[in-house]
């Protein structure tokens, strides 16, 4: 058995930690008349601060696979790849998640995009309706 999360709906420090704004964020923080509860990635869960705690009731329910997503702003919070452009908080969070989820037999199952682009990447390129955001996400991929 397994569960499953998205980093922007239950992370929440949308902007902690080096975290770039994602188009998520924007609309919800400026659109919230347009989410049914008006929910905004400020808190959501609160998994970025209580990831402990969650993975802890994850093993208590027998779970034996998490699949998480890892915010893309998060890791590259511009969205584009270089090495100066990685964020050490948002790699170190992630591989402290994964090596947590490890001690406690519970298999990762990655997903590297659930629907948070770097806003960056939407006001420069468009978002995903151009081509070169494919080849971005490849770098940040790899």
């Amino acid at each position: 058995m397994g569960v499953a999360n998205a980093a922007p709906q239950i992370e929440g420090a949308w902007n902690e930690g080096g975290k770039g704004e994602t188009i998520w964020d924007r609309f919800a923080m400026t659109r919230p008349e347009m989410i049914i509860d008006r929910s905004t990635p400020e808190v959501a869960c609160d998994s970025y601060h209580l990831w402990r705690e969650d993975l802890h009731i994850i093993k208590g329910m027998g779970a034996q696979f998490y699949r998480l997503s890892i915010a893309w702003a998060r890791i590259l919070p511009n969205g584009y790849f270089s090495k100066d452009a990685v964020n050490p908080e948002g790699v170190k969070y992630y591989k402290t998640l994964l090596r947590e989820l490890k001690k406690l037999n519970i298999e990762p199952m990655v997903t590297l995009y659930h629907w948070d682009l770097p806003q960056k990447l939407q006001d420069d390129l468009g978002g995903w309706l151009s081509p070169k955001t494919a080849d971005i996400f490849a770098e940040y991929a790899r």
